[in-house]
């Protein structure tokens, strides 16, 4: 169904397609068919009874007749059973059944008021147990005479027409019943309805926020009452509007800072640019001044937006790399001599402590991604004539140990740990230091994955901050690549198809 049409049908109050409106038609669907069986059952029971009933008054006839001392031909019992309806009947033991000779009985009526019912009198008369029953619409009772002799016939059986209720009778009942079920209904889908409510309230409260949310308004928030399932729903709508407006914040402070950060060097460019347009700056040496001042603003602009493709290729999980045993002591000496030409301005001085010869399995052009975010926010911490210290040792496992390590204010203990998240030191001390555009370390922990190597944050000695890398040992072999950015490396060879983002590396 359309969203237009889902939203008439929404507003016009139909309940058809509602789960109000499908709690009622269902709760009074089950009510109406218990109503129903209930009904069959009492309309059944009500033409059982006078049957089961008949039958017992038989019997008890029956054991009277076959206990009394009364003699044979019994006429005087004939004669009275027949005035209740009952039919007397001697069973010889052929299995035939006869009625008495008796003058009374015939003079009162000759034909049979029931007739013999059509079970097997001979089995009967064999086994010479009691029984009782209907059949064919004629209730009977057998019973075997105690002492059966010449005149006395070994059993007796007495027949009685079972007749159905009375149609008044059945109407009566059925009558009742229908108003039972038609107040069971209505009862039904008054409950239906209340309960409905109740469940439906709240989801329709969740409807609204939901639309509101949609529609920006982030601070959209519904009531949780109770403790029931829908409760819980609410609790975790809450939950979710609030980890929505939380992102949303964090949203438009990264896009703000990011702003700044573009903005700062567009505008020193713009500067520039004008004042060798318009002749103000005229020596060679001023105009070459400018053009380095240009040329290094465009480079933190490429790595600013270097920074950002590098976030959204992280969350699409394409960073790849190509490992290969190399020699990371070449690698950190180049790292650390850029980065020093870029923090002298700024009078911080970079260090380095290499020892012996260092050899891990990396990816080169990666570790120089790496060390260079790692610098660039180290000199950028530290005040000036404090020195960024670069220091690296093999270990006796062969892989190599690696530290930057600033002497900056520092990082609060609690805050280590979570230093690599996206954006979470930009926005816990944006407002007392400087800071990067808060995705840097995001991108050298992505990166790290990706070669194996482990990174982790600590508290320098001199109160700065010191980030150490534990670089794989080497292979032995050429090249190696392994998979995407969170994947483990694995195999011992080049993986086909994989692509070599050759590009990416600074």
């Amino acid at each position: 169904m359309s969203e237009p049409a889902r939203t008439a049908r929404l507003r016009s109050g139909a309940p058809s397609g509602s789960l109000r409106g499908r709690l009622v038609r269902l709760l009074v669907v089950v009510v109406a068919g218990v109503a129903l069986l209930m009904g069959v059952i009492t309309l059944s029971l009500v033409r059982l009874l006078p049957a089961r009933g008949l039958q017992q008054d038989l019997a008890d006839q029956a054991d009277a007749v076959a206990t009394a001392d009364i003699g044979f031909p019994p006429c005087i019992g004939a004669t009275a059973l027949r005035s209740v309806g009952t039919e007397l009947y001697l069973v010889g033991v052929d299995g035939k059944a006869r009625r008495p000779a008796c003058q009374t009985v015939r003079a009162l009526r000759r034909g049979a008021l029931a007739p013999v019912p059509g079970v097997d009198l001979v089995a009967m008369v064999a086994r010479g147990e009691a029984t009782s029953g209907v059949r064919g619409g004629v209730a009977y009772a057998f019973r075997p005479l105690p002492t059966a002799g010449v005149r006395r016939p070994p059993a007796v059986l007495l027949a009685h027409r079972s007749g159905a209720p009375s149609a008044e009778l059945l109407g009566l009942v059925g009558r009742r019943l229908l108003l039972a079920g038609l107040l069971a209904v209505v009862a039904a889908a008054g409950v239906a309805w209340l309960v409905a409510d109740r469940l439906t309230a709240p989801l329709g409260r969740l409807v609204a926020a939901a639309r509101s949310i949609g529609m920006g308004d982030l601070g959209t928030r519904v009531a949780v009452e109770g403790d029931d399932e829908v409760a819980e729903v609410a609790d975790a709508f809450n939950d979710m509007a609030l980890a929505l407006e939380h992102e949303q914040a964090e949203q438009r402070a990264f896009l703000a800072s990011v702003g700044h950060e573009l903005k700062t060097p567009l505008t020193t460019v713009q500067g520039y640019t004008e004042a060798l347009l318009d002749g103000t700056v005229d020596s060679p040496e001023e105009r070459r001044g400018s053009l380095e001042r240009i040329h290094g603003e465009t480079l933190r602009l490429a790595r600013l937006v270097q920074d950002l493709l590098d976030l959204a290729r992280l969350g699409r999980g394409q960073f790849a790399v190509a490992l290969v045993d190399a020699d990371v002591g070449a690698v950190l000496r180049e790292a650390a001599a850029a980065a020093g030409e870029r923090a002298a301005a700024r009078g911080v001085p970079v260090q380095q402590h290499l020892e012996g010869s260092l050899a891990a399995h990396v990816d080169p052009g990666r570790l120089r991604q790496v060390l260079d975010n790692l610098l660039d926010n180290a000199t950028r911490s530290s005040p000036a004539g404090r020195p960024v210290m670069l220091a690296a040792r093999a270990l006796p496992d062969g892989s190599v140990e690696a530290a930057v390590v600033d002497q900056g204010p520092g990082i609060a203990e609690d805050d280590l740990r979570r230093a690599f998240e996206r954006g979470y030191l930009w926005s816990r001390y944006r407002r007392t230091r400087t800071v990067g555009s808060g995705l840097g370390l995001a991108i050298v922990k992505a990166l790290c994955d990706a070669m194996g190597v482990a990174i982790r944050a600590e508290r320098a000695a001199g109160g700065g901050t010191a980030f150490r890398l534990l670089l794989p040992p080497r292979r032995g072999m050429a090249t190696w690549s392994s998979g995407r950015v969170g994947l483990p490396a694995t195999g011992n060879g080049p993986s086909p198809g994989t692509p070599r983002d050759r590009g990416a590396r600074r």
